[in-house]
């Protein structure tokens, strides 16, 4: 927090007479010495306090809990400052509120005394989330989530004990609302490393309550993928697809300026979570439909069409979880393609007209389409060290990515006519034909037999006659 700031909020706690004190994260990132953007205070007059903090600097004063008097300041670049009214007669009685002791300290601010009366700097060197007791889960279920986002988060475990009583309490989660369920995720998610946190909430049975559909997973293809079938696959495309994150510029199937594309991509932002939390939710769900479409053929356990059965059970999980519509087109449009680019490896030759029809039903989000795709196809692989360019789904993601970042004009050309002039030059009405001579012009164009609106239109009509 730099000196400004710091002064605005203390004169304004000052002209209150009132102590004020930094709680939670900040003083536990501190520690850590990690940078904090979210800074959480408690304070008698909270509200008061907020306000004037707010006027001091020109910032927005929003209402975040009127029941629990918490009340936050937003300023630029996304830093927040909450205020919270103190519960109990003392700091120490407000901080045995909250929820693991590593989240329980305070510091008189600015720069006042640490207070630690449960113990979190112990907990903070042992690299442990600890809950105070098992009535912190049975006061906010959610807790029994978020004990696993903060493993994930600093790579901490999850003290043996709080596991019990997570599991204990592990069907109070249907009591808390979907959209706290999904931040909750979501913050997981986008941590760098989260996939041992899946396998860990799975153990606590906490896994499935949330994604019920996810069980069946579990008792699907185990003499092929093992024990734990298709769920066990699933964990595993996360873990790959974690690993592909991680190495965008040490492999050589991302060399040079797409794996700096690439991360630009990663790192835009849908729902103020990155792309790299939803492309994980998406691996994690991939192979959903497969249950309801295993059948055995010939000796020969198959799935068809489980891409597109999958894609209607994450609309399901999706509307359950009150995700936006663009959320929920996003990971419906991943789960139902995510055959696609393994497809496109099996087929014997690869057309610019294939290239083009790719990135145009997918767009950008084909690059994350050719992400799932691989780290699902690493599952297969003995080690990820195979991955090395030769193998035919490496070979074809390199061919479209390549496509996409450095020869996109010639795969995604302007149109050389719309719709509009094909019904005036051709005296057509609306209709489908309308959307199927643009497809079939994209495709011609391509392909490089059509270059001008003329020739565009000569193809067109010898198409009608066709």
């Amino acid at each position: 927090m730099n000196a400004v700031l710091k002064t605005t909020i203390a004169q304004a706690a000052g002209r209150r007479k009132q102590p004020l004190w930094l709680v939670g994260g900040p003083v536990r990132d501190d520690l850590l010495e990690v940078p904090c953007k979210d800074w959480d205070f408690v304070a008698r007059q909270a509200r008061s306090l907020a306000k004037d903090v707010a006027r001091r600097l020109g910032a927005k004063f929003i209402v975040l809990d009127e029941e629990n008097r918490i009340y936050r300041v937003i300023l630029p670049e996304q830093v927040t400052l909450d205020f919270a009214e103190l519960q109990g007669p003392s700091i120490e009685a407000d901080l045995g509120r909250r929820d693991f002791t590593i989240n329980a300290m305070a510091q008189a601010f600015p720069d006042g005394e640490r207070i630690d009366p449960f113990h979190g700097q112990r907990d903070l060197r042992q690299k442990v989330v600890r809950a105070f007791s098992e009535k912190s889960f049975v006061e906010d279920p959610l807790r029994t989530l978020r004990a696993f986002r903060f493993a994930a988060q600093f790579q901490f475990a999850i003290d043996a004990r709080t596991v019990r009583w997570i599991r204990q309490h592990r069907h109070g989660l249907q009591k808390v609302s979907a959209e706290r369920i999904r931040e909750e995720l979501l913050r997981l998610w986008k941590q760098p490393c989260s996939a041992p946190s899946l396998r860990l909430m799975d153990r606590a049975g906490l896994l499935c309550g949330i994604f019920p559909e996810m069980e069946a997973c579990r008792r699907t293809a185990i003499r092929y993928y093992g024990k734990g079938g298709v769920l066990r696959h699933s964990f595993e495309t996360v873990e790959n697809l974690e690993w592909i994150f991680d190495h965008l510029n040490t492999t050589r199937l991302f060399a040079g300026s797409i794996a700096h594309s690439i991360k630009e991509y990663l790192t835009g932002s849908i729902g103020g979570y990155p792309r790299t939390a939803w492309l994980k939710w998406a691996a994690f769900l991939h192979d959903v439909g497969k249950p309801a479409t295993a059948k055995v053929i010939k000796g020969r356990l198959r799935f068809f069409e489980h891409e597109h059965v999958g894609a209607s059970l994450a609309l399901k999980i999706s509307q359950r979880l009150r995700l936006s519509r663009q959320e929920m087109q996003l990971l419906g449009l991943w789960v139902r393609n995510h055959m696609r680019t393994g497809n496109l490896a099996a087929a014997p030759r690869i057309t610019d007209k294939a290239l083009s029809r790719y990135f145009r039903d997918l767009g950008e989000d084909g690059v994350g389409m050719i992400l799932i795709s691989l780290a699902d196809h690493y599952t297969y692989l003995r080690s990820l060290l195979w991955a090395k360019g030769t193998d035919p789904v490496d070979k074809i993601s390199r061919k479209l990515l390549t496509a996409y970042y450095e020869d996109r004009a010639k795969i995604l050309p302007e149109k050389l006519v719309n719709g509009h002039v094909l019904m005036k030059k051709l005296k057509l009405k609306p209709g489908p034909l309308i959307g199927e001579l643009l497809e079939a012009l994209q495709d011609a164009q391509a392909e490089g037999k059509i270059t001008t609106a003329v020739e565009a239109l000569a193809f067109a009509k010898k198409k009608i006659r066709c």
